[in-house]
């Protein structure tokens, strides 16, 4: 009996990580689309940026192709997130970046530019 007694404790500490491990890994896995669409919207931030700093003034038709094929990936995981339309997704991006005042639009004539923000 009292050989029994000895193990009890470590069967209890396995299950309580056990317990741990697999609620991480549920906490992740919901949160995971979240994680996907913010770490991809950063990636094309900074795409975005760098290439407004490169070339100076950009329209909307020159920065579809700065966000075309952008994927988002978390470590250890097979689920990536992707841009499937283009259009659509500079439409979102460049509002929220206008809204954060990372660009600012410029008119010139017909044409509508983008520029970084001072």
């Amino acid at each position: 009996m009292s050989e029994v007694l000895r193990y009890i404790p470590y069967v209890l500490l396995f299950m309580v990580a056990t317990m741990l491990i697999y609620g991480w890994g549920l906490w992740r896995t919901q949160r995971q689309t979240g994680d996907l669409t913010r770490q991809l919207y950063a990636k094309a931030r900074s795409r975005v940026k760098r290439a407004v700093r490169k070339n100076g003034k950009m329209t909307r038709k020159d920065l579809i192709p700065v966000v075309k094929n952008l994927t988002a990936r978390q470590p250890f995981s097979s689920k990536q997130l992707g841009v499937t339309d283009p259009d659509k997704f500079l439409d979102a991006l460049l509002d929220y970046m206008l809204l954060q005042k990372d660009l600012r639009k410029e008119q010139q004539g017909s044409k509508t530019y983008y520029v970084l923000e001072r």
